[in-house]
């Protein structure tokens, strides 16, 4: 995988960004919905979690009949970039099985801080990393690692801001509440790990199956997973949006197997497309299918 991952990936400047997203096609089925869910997500997703929208959803599930406890073993793993946002993800975590260990990947420098802010919050462990990949490199580590192996169900989060776009914050919010949000709804989520051919579990708002979401990723996914023991007429576009979502461990095996190191990762340089953590982002679900493992919605309806 050496020779691959240290490729150089073209910095993409903001212009081609949105060169890029004129790929979707201004009259395509892709761009239309693409429209329709940043006008959601500006207006209905934000009501939904605004403060107001978090009581509401609080005062209707004291009314609601709790869940079956399904017998699956939990985790959270979650880089912590922003450590302003630890409150959210702790949130996140309340929503688990009690006890449910939270796994923080952190930047170097930020983990004399993290340890301050963690200080007397149980079952937290701190992953110190460089700050390179964004979210994947340090999720990489840990896979390689074997950190995730006594889990059956993981929540794989991260801090994310999205500058570059209007509703970044609404949709980060948006993903936490979806994918765990409450604990009557996340034990429903959890039930599906119950079944061992579930492999991934995401929101379907943010699952991207168009060919145009290849973006500038393509010819390197395609590289990467012939590296995976994956032949080219298996692999198919399908993967969650922003890196979000509930996995089985076992899942990600050919990802693991590719023993991809930090360093084969870009250094930061705020690139928004045709990286290798681009390229990786749309490799879950492929390596998760090819070893017959389901990818599904949060209403366990199977995604293609």
């Amino acid at each position: 995988m050496r020779p691959l991952a240290r490729r150089k990936a073209k910095h993409v400047a903001l212009p081609a960004r949105l060169t890029a997203m004129g790929r979707l096609g201004f009259r395509s089925h892709a761009y239309a919905r693409h429209v329709y869910q940043k006008i959601a997500a500006l207006t209905i997703g934000a009501a939904f979690v605004s403060p107001v929208g978090h009581r509401m959803r609080r005062m209707a599930a004291r009314f609601s009949k709790p869940a079956h406890r399904p017998n699956v073993r939990t985790a959270v793993v979650a880089h912590l970039y922003y450590l302003d946002l630890l409150p959210e993800i702790l949130a996140c975590r309340a929503a688990l099985p009690d006890g449910a260990p939270l796994h923080l990947t952190v930047p170097s420098d930020r983990v004399e801080q993290a340890q301050i802010l963690l200080r007397g919050i149980p079952a937290t462990v701190i992953h110190p990393c460089e700050n390179r990949g964004r979210d994947i490199a340090p999720f990489i580590a840990l896979l390689n690692a074997g950190t995730f192996a006594a889990y059956d169900a993981v929540l794989k989060l991260h801090t994310k801001r999205s500058p570059h776009l209007l509703d970044g914050e609404i949709r980060r919010k948006l993903l936490f509440s979806m994918l765990a949000g409450g604990q009557n709804a996340t034990r429903r989520l959890l039930a599906e790990f119950e079944a061992p051919d579930t492999g991934l579990v995401g929101w379907k708002a943010c699952y991207r199956a168009a060919p145009s979401y290849w973006m500038a990723n393509e010819a390197r996914v395609r590289a990467i997973t012939r590296q995976m023991g994956i032949p080219d007429d298996a692999v198919r576009l399908g993967f969650f949006e922003g890196s979000m979502f509930w996995f089985r461990p076992v899942a990600l095996t050919r990802l693991r197997h590719l023993h991809l190191r930090p360093e084969d990762f870009e250094p930061e340089a705020r690139q928004l497309d045709g990286t290798l953590h681009h390229a990786i982002e749309r490799c879950f679900t492929i390596s998760a299918r090819a070893d017959g493992f389901r990818v599904s919605g949060l209403d366990g309806q199977v995604l293609r």
